[in-house]
């Protein structure tokens, strides 16, 4: 592993209450006694970086027992979070999910200085409250072509060039879940402090639940094609039910030793998870909680069924599955749940690390299941993809999924509080997109987590959204798509960027990047992760070395009226303006006082830029790149890309100072609604 440089280090574990533990580290040793819970913990000095592995020993006196942890690091450790553009990782085999040139990059990543710690495969939901440890499975890994495969590919880029940069060992401790809001990454502590009460309690009201019921009836009365659609997927898909049975031979099935079978196609899978079951839980009613499962399921005990998740499961696609299992069902010994797995998209995933099992009144009892998995069938390329669900947003955030309000924080933050960061990069907001209240959830996020680690000034860096217009990488848009559309007053990926660009001003070492250049109008998920991991590096260099070297790219300063055309000045311009293509800048638009907003051409001069249409004869307003896709290609000499803007912005601060509000996303994005929530 690597623990953070400068800053004192702490191990902690636990022994019986009154136990003595001697703590050995870089030549120094600590005693101490475990309390009164049987935790005990130690500190270490502050010390400098050191590419030389040393060892931890703990040592409990009375037991005379000793643990080891070798070759750890002293370097700086970051922590890479978000949804699903950071979970992407570098190599995958499901289609539009891993970065350009994946096997290049996979082939040459040998690179034993910088580590991973990667919960997605332990990655859980605790709506109540925070989790003191995370769940069993994760653990550091030195980066190698083997275990960069399925890490994010932007954190991956960020510690490369920070490691080649700074010559110091790089821990990189990913914590990301895609689709999922800002709110559910905030510790209830800090949305009760900020008096955020509708999140007071994550639970539906019965009016949503009513109105996501009486949506899926609309859609299964109404869009016969979606029943069509299922009724051949499992025609195709039949299977022999007797897989199901405790005595099926599965020997030949290929194991998962890391409890995450592949599922890269669409199609039908069986994973079969085998345990043995404690004696004391054999005969009694139990529950069960598997790993995530994207998308539907009917499970298996013993070749009893005990539950299935359907479509009409709110966040189906990412719910964390627990079924009852009847006492009858049970024996001690060995055990066997199955699951059926239909995965109706290419994007399917699944883990299955660990099985928790819990009896009523009694605390959780955790198992490690040998996992074997098999291809039943997949659909071949000529088969129609399923017609999709449009759900009203309270299915989206339903409280048993990872959108509820302070859900993630509690099981994917919180137990890493006590392990010294150096900061964080964080790529979010597609969720939220629109949202004037992300203005105040963003200010939440970054306070919370400073406080958490107790460090007010923690570099916390931000990925503005990338380009994007409509997630359809199978069917992609046509670049006609793009000529004489109208531009839209509110675009809400556009006012998302805004505000997180904002988290800038508010905050000292708070930095956002530029993704918008890398983006794809038909994939929510851009394939270059390289530009954004450096461009991530080269300011988490500049905020932590205090230093002037670029790191970003022309930011909006103000604007001059010039008769017919507008002066936009710039900060951040480094040697110069200049365009990555050598033609006249692209994205810029001009409007008039009467709300008519066109296309404009703009000239470069100087450090400034002059832009210009004759359809608004008496320009009073511009913006560049403001909308949710456009060809854009100003930026500076260094390389870095100019900030979307608009200089007629809003003033988030004062109009969100006592009440929170959203941005309705009609279908032409035309109207702006302000509706007080509380």
């Amino acid at each position: 592993m690597v623990v953070q440089r400068e800053k004192p280090v702490s191990f902690s574990g636990y022994a019986p209450s009154g136990h003595h533990v001697t703590v050995a580290f870089a030549d120094v040793a600590c005693t101490t006694t475990a309390d009164s819970t049987g935790e005990w913990r130690v500190s270490f000095p502050a010390m400098p970086a050191c590419n030389e592995s040393r060892s931890v020993s703990a040592k409990c006196l009375e037991l005379n027992r000793e643990i080891v942890l070798e070759d750890v690091l002293v370097g700086e450790v970051w922590l890479c979070s978000g949804q699903s553009n950071m979970e992407m990782p570098v190599w995958s085999e499901q289609p539009f999910w891993f970065t350009a040139n994946a096997e290049a990059e996979v082939a040459a990543a040998d690179h034993p200085l910088i580590r991973f710690f990667d919960t997605i495969a332990i990655r859980d939901i605790a709506p109540k409250e925070p989790k003191h440890d995370l769940n069993p499975g994760a653990g550091w890994r030195p980066c190698t072509p083997e275990t960069v495969r399925n890490f994010s590919a932007c954190g991956y880029f960020f510690g490369r060039q920070l490691q080649a940069d700074q010559n110091v060992p790089i821990g990189l401790i990913a914590a990301y879940w895609g689709g999922t809001d800002i709110a559910a990454w905030i510790s209830a502590e800090k949305m009760e402090s900020s008096g955020w009460a509708p999140f007071r309690s994550p639970k539906p009201s019965s009016r949503e639940c009513q109105e996501y019921h009486a949506t899926w009836r609309k859609y299964i009365q109404e869009y016969a094609d979606l029943q069509n659609w299922l009724r051949e997927f499992e025609e195709f898909c039949n299977y022999p039910r007797e897989i199901s049975d405790l005595y099926f031979d599965d020997s030949q099935w290929p194991t998962c030793p890391d409890g995450r079978p592949k599922v890269p196609r669409p199609g039908r899978y069986a994973h079969r998870l085998t345990f043995e079951l404690p004696d004391e839980l054999a005969g009694r009613d139990i529950t069960i909680t598997l790993g995530r499962l994207d998308d539907v399921d009917t499970t298996y005990f013993n070749g009893q069924q005990i539950g299935h998740t359907s479509l009409e499961t709110p966040e189906y696609w990412w719910t964390i599955r627990k079924y009852q299992v009847p006492a009858a069902a049970t024996h001690a010994g060995q055990n066997v749940v199955t699951v059926i797995h239909d995965n109706h998209f290419n994007s399917g995933t699944c883990a299955f690390t660990t099985v928790e099992i819990e009896v009523i009144g009694q605390r959780p009892h955790t198992v490690y299941p040998i996992v074997r998995s098999t291809v039943l069938k997949q659909l071949p390329s000529d088969f129609p993809p399923r017609p999709a669900i449009q759900l009203p947003l309270s299915a989206i955030r339903a409280e048993n999924g990872p959108n509820a309000p302070n859900t993630l924080y509690n099981a994917n933050v919180a137990p890493l509080v006590r392990y010294p960061l150096r900061g964080v990069i964080w790529y979010q907001g597609c969720n939220n997109a629109g949202e004037l209240s992300y203005y105040q959830l963003h200010k939440m996020l970054i306070e919370d987590w400073r406080e958490k680690w107790n460090d007010p000034e923690m570099p916390f860096l931000i990925v503005q959204l990338a380009a994007f217009e409509e997630h359809r990488p199978y069917h992609r848009l046509p670049e006609t798509y793009f000529a004489d559309r109208p531009i839209p007053e509110y675009p809400p990926y556009a006012v998302t960027r805004e505000i997180q660009a904002r988290m800038v001003e508010e905050y000292r070492n708070v930095g956002a990047i530029v993704a918008f250049d890398c983006g794809d109008h038909s994939d929510i998920h851009p394939r270059d992760k390289q530009t954004i991991g450096y461009r991530l590096a080269k300011k988490a260099e500049q905020l932590l070395e205090n230093s002037s070297i670029v790191a970003d790219g022309p930011t909006f300063a103000g604007i001059r009226l010039e008769l017919d055309k507008i002066r936009v000045f710039f900060k951040h311009t480094g040697s110069g303006l200049t365009t990555t293509d050598g033609e006249a800048p692209k994205g810029f638009m001009i409007g008039d006082r009467n709300g008519r907003l066109v296309w404009a051409k703009a000239v470069i001069e100087g450090n400034t830029v002059v832009v210009s249409s004759p359809e608004i004869p008496e320009p009073q307003r511009v913006r560049y790149a403001f909308i949710s896709f456009c060809k854009v290609n100003l930026c500076n000499r260094e390389g870095f890309a100019a900030m979307p803007f608009r200089s007629d912005t809003m003033d988030y601060r004062k109009m969100l100072a006592s009440a929170s509000y959203h941005l309705e996303d009609t279908p032409n994005h035309e109207s702006l609604i302000f509706s007080k929530e509380n």
